[in-house]
């Protein structure tokens, strides 16, 4: 049985619009969340502080043509492999248009994959669920995420734990969902 987790918290994303977006310094290109939520990241299900937490990582920067996104998850500690993870969805600009998505994320190392609406649905019985329903897999997603879902493949993610891309975009705050 997969381990499920619900985390929304502050973390770089990207956006095409500046009053829709939270302004990243550049000395914020890099940095790390952990739980508990003092530190930004609320979670339920296998990935409470019980269990050994979470932690996800970030490195971006601009080679001059692109942003280079790197995103690693792990337990709290880093030692270890986010257990059972599946997929994890990382909210964008409600402006990014789905049906463009290859324009504006690419050279993935994980699958791309968009709602198939506008966005992806809450949870309809947060939080007390462990099964994934109405809402597209997405189990204990608390709010409605206009986002991006990369899938966990062993193939394209060789250590289980880092994903890569790179964006059109520069990096903003906002939320993201991890299973």
């Amino acid at each position: 049985m997969k381990k499920l987790m619900l985390v929304l918290g502050a973390l770089l994303i990207f956006s095409n619009v500046a009053f829709a977006s939270i302004p990243v310094s550049s000395t914020e290109y890099t940095g790390a969340r952990t739980t508990p939520s003092t530190s930004g990241i609320d979670s339920t299900g296998g990935y409470t502080e019980a269990n050994g937490g979470v932690k996800i990582e970030w490195n971006i920067f601009f080679n001059g043509t692109y942003w280079n996104y790197s995103y690693i998850i792990t337990d709290k500690d880093g030692s270890t492999i986010a257990p059972d993870l599946s997929h994890w969805i990382l909210e964008i600009s409600p402006d990014i248009p789905f049906n463009k998505i290859g324009d504006y994320i690419f050279d993935a190392n994980a699958t791309v994959v968009t709602p198939g609406g506008d966005y992806w649905e809450k949870d309809p019985i947060f939080p007390n669920t462990t099964q994934a329903g109405a809402n597209k897999g997405n189990p204990n997603l608390g709010t409605d995420l206009i986002g991006v879902k990369f899938d966990t493949s062993s193939d394209s993610l060789p250590d289980g734990k880092t994903y890569t891309f790179k964006s059109i975009e520069p990096p903003i705050w906002g939320n993201f969902y991890l299973k």
